[in-house]
């Protein structure tokens, strides 16, 4: 009577791990490219030197993801981070699969500076050289390729 007592609860066990059905993790949860408005950049002279599709983050949560878990992005595609205000506000590439060119926009949309190439995964931290507002992270090589420089001005219309 015990060995089948026994038997019964093991299988009651066994079925009943089966039916758990795991929690999913935002981890692994990868978000798709959202569309969320266009973006510009303009030489001092006003010429423009590139157009990007933008993801616009506000939130706090989107703001501490960022690019995370995502293992692409496209040539003309780029997040925008607008802050509640400016700041030196950080970035790292914890996480984060692909390399970036970040730049960093100050209160009235001109690039202070550039990170260029940076690492995947790297839990370094990235300061801008002055307050900034806003930070848009593109393909790494994007800013060379488009000769984006300092002190170009970004302006961006949402959707």
């Amino acid at each position: 009577m015990k060995r089948s007592v026994w038997i019964v609860t093991l299988i009651l066990m066994i079925f009943s791990l089966q039916s758990c059905k795991a929690k999913s993790n935002p981890e692994e949860t990868i978000p798709t490219f959202r569309h969320d408005g266009f973006l510009k950049i303009h030489s001092a002279d006003g010429t423009l030197k590139a157009e990007f599709d933008v993801e616009i983050v506000r939130k706090d949560f989107e703001l501490a993801r960022g690019l995370k878990y995502r293992d692409s992005i496209k040539a003309n595609q780029g997040m925008l981070f607008i802050f509640d205000f400016a700041d030196y506000h950080s970035f790292w590439m914890q996480d984060t699969y692909i390399s970036l060119d970040m730049l960093f926009i100050d209160l009235d949309n001109h690039i202070v500076n550039i990170a260029k190439n940076t690492t995947p995964f790297s839990e370094e931290q990235i300061f801008p050289e002055a307050p900034i507002k806003y930070v848009l992270e593109i393909l790494a090589g994007t800013a060379d390729k488009l000769n984006i420089q300092k002190t170009d001005k970004v302006t961006w219309i949402e959707n």
